[in-house]
Formats: structure tokens, C-alpha cells, sequence
């Protein structure tokens, strides 16, 4: 598993890093509704509502472990996706990223978060701010770009919740551009309403290439990566999505919305009107500038994303962010 998801290595190196410095964790798992004895702790980490639950007079220190962006505007932003395709389509789907509410902020001493400041506009003003380094599955070799054969390929890599992380948007925008190619890297079948709509349309566009889901360590993914120019994820709401800073490690430029709170969008293209529409229309208009660019200009955007990813999507950075936040609690 430790290589499944990002969030589980993080939590083993979470901690290491409190063992290695004195404290014995406990560890309640997000569903847990045993009652906690917040007097036999110094420190919390809660990604939960139960901050609220602390009484004020403890002097434990309180951290909201935020890892997505306030779930008023998470939920909204679901709901109001799913709304769109299905005005669009006629297709209802089910919402699969429903977050639960949380007031915890509101409690906490500090926040930490992966994203950029999109994702902490909502959040109470209350906790101080951290910023982590989200660290990634694989660290691949660093292989220079070769634009010219991967300029006409592009990546959409995403997990549940697709119409959140607008595969259908990308779908829509790559169906008007035959002389672009999309590979779509998930297990979109698990969503069986919106699969009935999206599995005509693939043997419709043969630029529009499913892969399933991928093993992101593996050869394979590995080779196809490099093979591709830039990755779009326009996503309605994310905390600072692994997908995005693992493809920046195989140099793909971001083509992102600002709802995805992405820290690296500076190096390719942000997406800034939240309309479905305007998302597609832009898609198109970023991919033909990729199809447009100067072979050299490309080549140094790529090596440019690559060292954004080195300095800041690794377990060594993750792990240097997480024990600066632990010197501000002097722990």
C-alpha cells in the first residue's frame, strides 16, 4: 500500500518522524467514533471534525491535516458538475466525492495543506499556515523530453469521482482535435453511468485512447508518460492532486483549472473561468499552443516542470516539510 497512494506513505513517515523524536502515536482511523482521551496526547493530527470535540482548556496542540479544499465548496462543486454534464448529455451521475463537513479549522492551531491558496480561502483565518510537499509513488529516472514525438500527446490521469476531475471536459475538448491524441489513465468503468456514456465515444475518436486503470511504477506507464508533451486536469476541486505532481516527474506540462489548486500551473497553463464551456473552449486553445510551440521553448518547459517535481513532489521534500512543521510545535 505504501506505494498505492501517496497519503499512505506520508502517514508512515509522519510517524517515524514522531517516534524519532520521543512520541508514542496512536493512530484513529477517519471512520472511528471511539470517544478520544484528548488529555493523553501533546499533539493532534486530525483530518476529521473531531477537533471540535478537544476541550479548549488542554494544552495539546491541535493541527487540521487539510488535504482538499473546504467541503462546502468541494460538494457544491461536485454537485454543480455532475448538473452540467447532465444538461450537456442527458446522462445523471452519481456523486462519488462527497467529502464530510468539518469544522475543524476553526479549532486548530495550525492548517496544513498541499495546495496553493485557492485551496485555504475558505478555511478559518484561526490556525497558522503549512505548506507540505505532497510526495509522489514513483521517483522515475530522469529522461530528457524528446518533444518532437510526444508533442501530440497528451494525459488525463485521474481516480474516482471523474466527472469532479472533468474527464468529461477533456473528452469534449480532444473530440474536436483529430490531430491530438488523449490517453485517459483510470478505472472509468467503476462508474458504470458515466462509462455508458463515455465507451461509445472511444471507438467513435480513435485519438481518445482508454488505458484503464495504470500502475504508475510500472514500465509501462513509465514509457507511455515520456511519450506525452502535457497532462490536462481541469478538476472542479482538489487540495494539490497527486496525479498532477506524479506526471510532472515525466516533464508534462500542466494544463490545470484553479479549482485544482496546483502549485506548478505557473509552469504550463491555469484555467481560470469555472464555466464547463469556457474549460473546453480553453483546453483547445492551450493544447494548440502546446501543438504550435517552438520545439526548444517546449523542450525547456518540460525540463522546467521536471525540477519543480524535484525540489518539491519527493519523500525527501515531504519529509523535510513535515519536520519543519513539527520544529514550529517544538516537538
Amino acid at each position: 500500500m505504501l506505494n498505492e497512494h501517496s497519503m499512505y506513505w506520508e502517514t508512515a513517515e509522519m510517524v517515524r518522524q514522531l517516534n524519532e523524536r520521543g512520541l508514542v502515536v496512536d493512530f484513529y482511523d477517519v471512520h472511528c467514533t471511539e470517544p478520544i482521551e484528548w488529555a493523553s496526547y501533546a499533539v493532534a493530527f486530525v483530518q476529521s471534525d473531531r477537533l471540535a470535540e478537544c476541550p479548549a482548556k488542554l494544552p495539546i496542540k491541535k493541527v487540521f491535516y487539510c488535504t482538499e479544499n473546504y467541503w462546502a465548496f468541494q460538494n457544491l462543486a461536485e454537485l454543480t458538475r455532475l448538473h452540467a454534464f447532465h444538461a450537456r448529455t442527458g446522462v445523471w451521475v452519481k456523486p462519488e466525492r462527497q467529502t464530510k463537513v468539518s469544522f475543524s479549522d476553526e479549532y486548530a492551531d495550525y492548517l496544513t495543506s498541499f495546495g496553493t491558496s485557492f485551496q485555504q480561502r475558505l478555511y478559518s483565518l484561526r490556525p497558522e499556515k503549512h505548506l507540505l510537499d505532497i510526495s509522489v509513488a514513483q521517483l522515475p529516472a530522469h529522461v530528457p523530453k524528446a518533444v518532437e514525438p510526444a508533442r501530440r500527446n497528451f494525459l488525463w490521469l485521474g481516480s474516482g469521482g471523474a466527472i469532479l476531475k472533468g474527464v468529461d471536459l477533456v473528452v469534449e475538448a480532444f473530440r474536436e482535435m483529430p490531430d491530438a491524441t488523449l490517453y485517459l489513465g483510470g478505472a472509468l468503468e467503476r462508474e458504470p453511468r458515466l462509462w455508458q456514456w463515455l465507451k461509445p465515444l472511444l471507438g467513435q475518436y480513435p485519438n481518445i485512447v482508454y488505458l484503464g486503470w495504470v500502475d504508475v511504477t510500472s514500465a509501462k506507464f513509465m514509457e507511455l508518460a515520456n511519450r506525452c508533451i502535457a497532462q490536462v486536469y481541469p478538476s472542479a476541486s482538489e487540495g494539490g492532486p497527486g496525479a498532477v505532481a506524479q506526471l510532472l516527474h515525466f516533464g508534462l506540462l500542466p494544463i490545470v483549472t484553479r479549482s485544482a489548486a496546483v502549485r506548478s500551473a505557473h509552469l504550463g497553463f491555469e484555467i481560470t473561468d469555472p464555466e464547463p464551456e469556457a474549460i473546453i473552449g480553453a483546453i483547445r486553445e492551450h493544447v494548440r499552443t502546446v501543438l504550435d510551440m517552438p520545439a526548444d521553448e517546449l523542450g525547456q518547459r518540460s525540463a522546467a516542470v521536471q525540477a519543480f517535481a524535484g525540489q518539491h513532489h519527493t519523500r525527501p521534500a515531504y519529509a523535510a516539510s513535515f519536520a519543519a512543521l513539527l520544529d514550529k510545535l517544538a516537538l
